[in-house]
């Protein structure tokens, strides 16, 4: 049965929709973007925005995103956690989160590396970000952002993958064999929504000795059919 959308005030409704409307002005029809989510009664340390940051996160659909935090926070569920206790703390005291812009992208790989970035720049700026992700919660090491992106891009599905020009390398660990393979590859084989994470477990050993198999992300260079390792931390 497919859930009933909680209630929420026409008034509500219409600030809303205000919101959301001005956020899509900004974005392309398809884009991916990074957003952030600002308390305006709280000043930003940084100076950079009307108010403190307190959550990033991407979405190939922002306007849809931006309704679901903002419905979800005026409900005041019964365990809302961190962010939505403070969203539904400023609605319902008269006051709107702001949402803004932070970087607009053509696939989803480009915005899941650039959302551990700017949550690392907004935390060092002094954000108090109430993302629960270890990447978007707490200042890290250079090693363990890159870490943590190539976490993220092992989450793709194969099509976005595919979309990012993103290859997988798959090297035996006892030397005996190393394969590039192209998500477009991989997706015949397996299903095109499956996850690179998903063919990494599949993959796991070395289909001719049995040793376990290391995998690195690559970025496609199609012109000269040859991969390049992907950028990360920038």
């Amino acid at each position: 049965m497919r859930r009933k959308p909680p209630f929420v005030s026409e008034s509500l409704r219409a600030q809303f929709k205000a919101i959301v409307v001005d956020i899509l002005t900004l974005v392309p029809k398809g884009a991916h973007v990074n957003y952030v989510v600002i308390d305006p009664t709280v000043p930003d340390p940084g100076g950079v925005f009307p108010g403190l940051p307190i959550y990033t996160g991407q979405s190939a659909d922002v306007g849809q995103r931006i309704l679901a935090h903002l419905r979800h926070a005026a409900v005041v569920p019964h365990d809302p956690g961190p962010l939505y206790e403070r969203m539904a703390t400023l609605i319902h005291s008269g006051t709107m989160p702001i949402f803004r812009i932070l970087q607009v992208h053509r696939t989803r790989a480009q915005a899941i590396v650039a959302e551990t970035t700017w949550a690392q720049r907004l935390l060092r700026s002094g954000a108090r970000l109430l993302n629960i992700a270890p990447d978007q919660s707490r200042i890290l090491t250079p090693a363990s952002i890159r870490r943590m992106q190539r976490v993220g891009l092992f989450g793709l599905s194969l099509v976005d993958a595919d979309v990012a020009g993103l290859g997988l390398r798959v090297s035996c660990r006892g030397g005996c064999t190393t394969l590039t393979i192209q998500p477009r590859a991989l997706a015949r084989r397996y299903r095109e929504h499956l996850t690179l994470r998903s063919v990494r477990r599949r993959m796991s050993h070395c289909h001719v000795c049995g040793c376990p198999n290391g995998f690195r992300l690559l970025v496609g260079q199609s012109s000269r059919r040859k991969f390049t390792p992907w950028p990360l931390v920038s």
